[in-house]
């Protein structure tokens, strides 16, 4: 049975199972609903050696009142993580900041979360979405790169477009990139759809962000085979440290992770939390 659809199956029934019963399930994947929980796990992490990036859970707003509250969330975010000496920065879906009903609202409120994060030293990573919305995160990065640097976006492997978006990127001189796989489900006509295809998509675009002077390259995976490519090719280049760090998701490949950070990679761990926990579940 291909794997999406045996995922689909196994997803379907949790819409009747009890919202009690799945956070349970959920919960080593989730730092909690409110900001403590967060500050805590963070805290944990970087106990372990490790970085961390929070992610205020939620997305597709279609209000004002919807952004604003998490745009008032992340402002928040960054002063506690700065209070508390903590070292983690932040994860934003611009669907969550009003991108599919009011692209200047959600430039307006990105910029205010950005302009807030270097008053503090610290970074914000736009988060990809969608195939749907690629071009226009895209466009809205640049143009924040054009007055700020502490700002970040992800590429998705699955993509064919993946490999000139990255050329673009490393042109403007504007490549800080966490690359992934990607989680969306696309048509064959834009996407790859093979694991094998997508696993192969994601080790040539690593060694073009390296080789093309990316400024960092956030390895965003757990898959062990992209792990170990990974760990060849920076030593391969000479890649230094500053230039990259592994990427994990809260609660997964807690082994793969351990070993890296023993071995002096560095690694950051998205952690994500809020009231819309069930969704991402």
């Amino acid at each position: 049975m291909p794997a999406k659809l045996l995922h689909r199956l196994l997803i379907a029934p949790l819409s009747y199972v009890p919202q009690s019963v799945v956070w349970q399930m959920s919960q080593r994947y989730i730092a909690g609903t409110n900001l403590d929980g967060a500050y805590s796990t963070v805290r944990d992490l970087n106990a372990l050696g490790c970085s961390a990036t929070v992610d205020v859970l939620g997305e597709d707003s279609t209000s004002l009142a919807e952004v604003e509250t998490a745009r008032d969330l992340y402002l928040e975010a960054l002063t506690g993580i700065s209070e508390q000496l903590l070292d983690c920065n932040a994860s934003i879906k611009l669907s969550d900041m009003g991108l599919r009903f009011d692209t200047d609202l959600c430039y307006q409120v990105l910029e205010t979360i950005v302009e807030s994060a270097s008053r503090y030293g610290n970074f914000v990573r736009i988060d990809m979405e969608d195939s749907s919305v690629t071009s226009m995160t895209l466009d809205i990065y640049r143009k924040l790169r054009e007055e700020h640097q502490n700002v970040g976006t992800v590429i998705q492997s699955c993509l064919h477009r993946s490999k000139d978006d990255i050329q673009s990127l490393l042109d403007a001189d504007i490549a800080h990139i966490r690359l992934c796989k990607g989680i969306y489900v696309e048509p064959q006509e834009i996407a790859y759809t093979e694991p094998d295809d997508i696993r192969q998509s994601y080790q040539d675009l690593l060694v073009q962000l390296f080789e093309g002077g990316a400024t960092k390259v956030g390895i965003a995976t757990h898959d062990p085979l992209l792990v170990e490519h990974a760990e060849k090719t920076i030593e391969r280049l000479k890649v230094d440290k500053t230039r990259y760090e592994f990427q994990m998701l809260l609660g997964v490949a807690g082994t793969i992770r351990a070993r890296l950070v023993a071995e002096g990679h560095p690694l950051r761990v998205y952690v994500p939390f809020g009231e819309r926990w069930h969704a991402y579940s």
